[in-house]
């Protein structure tokens, strides 16, 4: 009988989900949470705490490792670490704050905001150099998004008052008045897997909520239709599904058209995690 148990034991342990960088097989999200980034099944199950001090994950196209930022040396820096959170790695050490994250498709690259402007560099954090500059003093650049050859981002240039979505290196995707004859803030873009839709937040009806277009700037279709302010989308790696924050801080994941509405967890900065290939 004791044989037995041992062999089911073992076989269950064989064939159980492995957590975070031991290869998942169940979808997962990284996700902030009072200054933590923790994991997250994509059903809303098994939370849990995986970096300190830490927050805006980003997961690197393979699944294998984890850009975000942290103060954990006095000022905002990017760091990376792997899928399991170890082996954390400064890359920034530039005066200013450094935001914002977001990965090339080939996982060499990575984008941010450093001090309101685009900047690229290795993963390693080697070979940075500034992408998109400030023409205006008043000008701010963040949130990039990147997919093969196209970054997009959110920028001031056109107004200090008013935040529109670029391609780089300044064609503009979004003219927004909204509904009340005011012009509206487009920001936080996201792309779909194949590059053809972006994602992103939009308060042109008086409140932030989730938006799609094509990745050209046509098509533009409001998503959300709840009371509160909703920001930060992205996109599942299959594309079926997004998942964005509530302010003041939960995080919700509804299907890609808008429909299938669900609460997963308290927290912010939600980003999916690719299948670790």
């Amino acid at each position: 009988m004791w044989r037995f148990i041992v062999v089911l034991i073992a076989a269950v342990a064989l064939f159980a989900p492995s957590p975070s960088g031991g290869g998942t097989a169940a979808p997962e999200l990284a996700f902030s949470r009072a200054g933590d980034i923790w994991t997250i099944g994509a059903d809303g199950t098994r939370a849990r705490p995986l970096l300190r001090d830490a927050y805006a994950p980003a997961w690197s196209p393979d699944g294998s490792r984890l850009a975000f930022v942290s103060n954990r040396s006095g000022d905002e820096e990017i760091y990376v670490a792997r899928a399991d959170g170890t082996g954390v790695t400064r890359l920034t050490r530039l005066p200013g704050p450094d935001l914002s994250p977001a990965w090339s498709s080939n996982g060499r690259r990575i984008a941010w905001s450093h001090e309101a402007e685009i900047w690229t560099m290795a993963a390693s954090g080697a070979g940075k150099q500034r992408l998109v500059a400030k023409a205006q003093a008043w000008h701010e650049h963040h949130s990039p998004a990147w997919h093969g050859a196209a970054l997009v981002y959110s920028s001031t240039r056109a107004s200090a008052f008013n935040t529109e979505l670029y391609r780089v290196p300044a064609k503009r995707l979004t003219f927004t008045k909204g509904s009340d004859g005011v012009l509206g803030d487009d920001s936080m873009p996201d792309f779909s897997p194949d590059g053809r839709r972006i994602a992103f937040t939009s308060n042109r009806d008086q409140q932030g909520e989730i938006y799609v277009m094509n990745a050209n700037g046509t098509g533009q279709k409001r998503l959300t239709r709840r009371p509160g302010d909703d920001w930060a989308p992205d996109v599942s790696p299959d594309g079926r599904r997004i998942v964005f924050m509530q302010l003041p801080g939960t995080i919700w994941a509804m299907n890609a058209d808008g429909t299938g509405l669900k609460r997963l967890t308290r927290g912010m900065d939600p980003d999916w995690r690719p299948r670790p290939r």
